[in-house]
């Protein structure tokens, strides 16, 4: 008897022991503490037996969360991925990316979702480029119609106070265009290194240390008007030569650099429109960005150099042609 009462003993509690099994879960995870994890311009994977103690918060990559979050996730600019074994206690704010929730994903907050349109991230070696879809576009051209528009204004300026100047360095520009070209290309080239040098020689002297500052305010202010002066005096003559074809009569300078100016930067203008119009047209916004930053590096450099080659238009480097004008026989001679 004593025995079958053992027996029965026995049975029930292994009975209860493999209840109490089934009833745990299996998988249980010993989690390793993290705390806030913040990252910008890559991606974060937050793996199984990771506790974030705080939040997680990504900007212009995506997360991956297997582990749990005790504080909240928020993503900019990329996308987030609760897998089945992810926990997260808080609230989720999503800016710009998209949400994949696995079945099992836990999540006790709240979800907060705010959509630019369809964002893409490419990395350029180190240096992450966060696009924001729709709104990306808009923003490419309000910025170009924006420094158009600043470019324009400079040049109406140049216009009301050089405007002799603008002759003497157009007429350099298509007097001797390779040579101005090149020049100009220099000077774009050794600008910087030649302005960090002379200040480095200033600084080394001690008593040139206020010059620096003084050096280079004044080295930017003349490296713009020479730049905006060149490009205008560009313009302007590419202005006359095409009234010259069109058989128009000569107009004022304003009308000769508005015409100008509309050629140099149509390209990229209507890139920008274009890529605002159709999402498809990526190949030809691409061609068209192409050429209009070729033309317009043409023309900078060019005008550039043209503005060195005559002193910031103080001087003629080719003089004007002299026309030979018949003599005229003298009162009473006799022709032979």
């Amino acid at each position: 008897m004593r025995k079958a009462l053992l027996t029965i003993t026995a049975v029930g509690l292994l009975v209860q022991a493999h209840a109490f099994a089934q009833n745990q879960d299996p998988d249980t995870t010993t989690y390793r503490l993290t705390g806030t994890r913040i990252a910008f311009g890559q991606d974060v994977r937050i793996e199984r037996d990771e506790e974030v103690t705080d939040a997680a918060i990504v900007v212009g990559g995506n997360l991956e969360v297997n582990g749990r979050v005790r504080d909240g996730v928020v993503v900019v600019g990329g996308n987030l991925h609760l897998t089945a074994t992810a926990d997260i206690r808080g609230d989720i704010v999503l800016v710009g990316g998209t949400l994949t929730r696995d079945p099992g994903a836990q999540l006790s907050g709240g979800i907060n979702y705010v959509s630019f349109g369809e964002w893409s991230r490419r990395n350029f070696g180190f240096w992450p480029t966060v696009r924001f879809g729709e709104v990306g576009r808009w923003l490419s051209l309000a910025g170009t119609l924006a420094r158009i528009s600043v470019l324009g204004v400079l040049m109406v300026g140049m216009l009301l106070v050089a405007r002799a100047p603008i002759a003497r360095v157009g007429r350099a520009a298509l007097a001797e265009p390779l040579r101005a070209f090149i020049i100009g290309f220099a000077a774009e080239v050794f600008f910087v290194p030649f302005l960090i040098a002379a200040s480095i020689g200033l600084a080394i002297t001690i008593i040139g240390i206020p010059f620096v500052a003084i050096l280079v305010p004044i080295a930017i202010v003349i490296a713009v008007f020479a730049f905006v002066l060149g490009f205008t005096a560009l313009a302007c003559r590419l202005g006359e030569w095409v009234e010259d074809r069109l058989g128009w009569q000569p107009g004022n300078a304003f009308v000769a650099t508005a015409i100008g100016f509309f050629i140099l930067l149509t390209p990229t203008l209507l890139a920008r429109f274009v890529d605002v119009a159709s999402i498809g047209a990526a190949p030809l916004t691409l061609v068209l960005v192409t050429i209009g930053l070729t033309i317009e590096f043409i023309a900078w450099t060019m005008g550039v150099g043209a503005a060195i080659i005559t002193g910031l238009g103080r001087w003629y480097t080719v003089p004007p042609p002299i026309t030979a004008q018949p003599i005229e026989p003298a009162a009473g001679a006799t022709a032979f």
